[in-house]
């Protein structure tokens, strides 16, 4: 039985349409729908940086990132609700996303991830790895991943 489905989301046109899967899904199964966003150890691009300017964010680099990440996450919410999910619980992870969603998903007893792929190729895949076979090798939970 399907009772807690995740739906992670970086807020790619893949992860949209993950949680648009896991919205529906939430719905058929009765289930409760946790949303995820994992904030990566990374550089600022340019473009985020800008927005956080416009919307008179603080320099800090964390503050920047936490805006986005909650920006992705009611963007997510939103989506999920037009569905007609009722309620969503919504939280930031930190650090390698693989690591902490499925960490994420063991803390809160998730039957069922749903997360968006953006499909390398084979090559590219082996070479750089993917945030979606790293989670299907890190944790006991079913995947379903979405193209």
């Amino acid at each position: 039985m399907v009772n807690r489905i995740l739906g992670t989301t970086d807020g790619s046109p893949a992860s949209n349409r993950a949680i648009d899967l896991a919205a529906h899904m939430t719905i058929k199964h009765d289930a409760s729908l946790y949303l995820l966003n994992v904030i990566r150890d990374m550089q600022l691009p340019p473009e985020l940086k800008k927005m956080a300017k416009v919307e008179k964010i603080g320099s800090a680099r964390q503050d920047v990132l936490e805006f986005v990440a909650e920006k992705i996450l009611g963007d997510a919410e939103r989506r999920a609700k037009r569905k007609g999910v009722k309620a969503v619980r919504k939280a930031t992870g930190q650090g390698d996303p693989a690591t902490a969603i499925a960490k994420y998903a063991q803390r809160n007893k998730i039957d069922l991830i749903v997360m968006g792929t953006r499909g390398l190729g084979g090559i590219k895949s082996m070479l750089m790895g993917s945030v979606s076979r790293k989670v299907a090798n890190a944790c006991n939970v079913n995947l379903l991943i979405v193209r």
